[in-house]
């Protein structure tokens, strides 16, 4: 099983090639997207995960990772490390259902859970936002006067 459908180390895909594969869920990219660089400060270009994984934003704040996003064909994958105190807390939140299965069905290893969570709908990509900011707060925003 592949993450994403962008493989070919040699070449890094494109907005446009990004937005042809993804299609009606483009928009749904775009906003999360904007949500890392609005609440995290964060624009990363893309990197490559390896032969499974292929082509992803990989958003990290302090060598920490925060989620990564593989773009597919029609949607895109989100994924999501929780640690075991954070997976607690996510079980007592109201997700979504592609999401709250994810966090029941995904096993729970040493370094907590690895949920990859497909992004198709609004509810998904509000359920990964949900766990991003479970997983680290926001910054703050320097007021200028």
């Amino acid at each position: 099983m592949t993450a994403g459908s962008f493989l070919d180390k040699s070449a890094p895909p494109s907005e446009q090639e990004v937005a042809q594969a993804l299609g009606a869920a483009f928009p749904l990219w775009q906003g999360m997207v904007a949500f890392m660089a609005e609440n995290y400060d964060m624009q990363v270009p893309f990197s490559f995960g390896g032969k499974n994984y292929g082509w992803n934003l990989w958003y990290r704040k302090s060598g920490k990772p925060l989620t990564s996003l593989f773009p597919n064909q029609g949607y895109f994958v989100a994924q999501v490390v929780l640690g075991r105190e954070q997976v607690d807390k996510a079980m007592s939140m109201e997700l979504g259902p592609k999401a709250s299965q994810r966090l029941r069905d995904t096993p729970q290893f040493h370094d907590g859970k690895w949920l990859y969570i497909p992004v198709q709908e609004a509810q998904d990509l509000a359920d990964v936002q949900q766990l991003i900011l479970l997983k680290k707060r926001p910054v703050k925003k320097k007021v200028l006067s």
